[in-house]
């Protein structure tokens, strides 16, 4: 609805960019090209720097394991309602949620190795041995 008398209601404005839409690619011109491949490889860095510098400190680390905790990551889980009748539906969720931590999950183990296994012994009670340093 437009603000000025002599405009009409029904007018249609077109779609401006907000900055969410990418311009096609020209497949055929090698700088564009070069241009993408630069900008995928800086991405990634940046992605792996990002969670370089999320699991280097303990709290980072600690909210990490909650998170995979909270999509119940290392657990199966069977919904069943009241009377023991099998939920499907929930179930379900329920995977999906798993899958979900699984695959962030392996992605951290695949890139950051070290940082995710000492996640475990810092956060994980299957993990702790008597050489494991106690929790403060």
């Amino acid at each position: 609805m437009s603000d000025e008398p002599d405009e009409p209601d029904d007018v249609v404005e077109p779609d401006a960019p907000d900055g969410g839409e990418q311009a096609n690619d020209d497949a055929a011109s090698p700088k564009q090209h070069e241009n993408k491949r630069r900008r995928i490889a800086r991405e990634k860095q940046e992605a792996l720097d990002f969670w370089r510098a999320v699991f280097a400190s303990e709290v980072g680390r600690r909210e990490m394991f909650a998170l995979l905790q909270s999509a119940h990551t290392f657990e199966e889980r069977f919904a069943c309602g009241p009377n023991g009748f099998p939920q499907p539906e929930a179930t379900w969720f329920q995977a999906g949620e798993q899958a979900f931590g699984q695959r962030l999950y392996q992605s951290w183990a695949r890139d950051h190795r070290a940082a995710v296994l000492l996640m475990h012994d810092e956060n994980d009670a299957r993990f702790v041995t008597t050489k494991s340093k106690a929790r403060k």
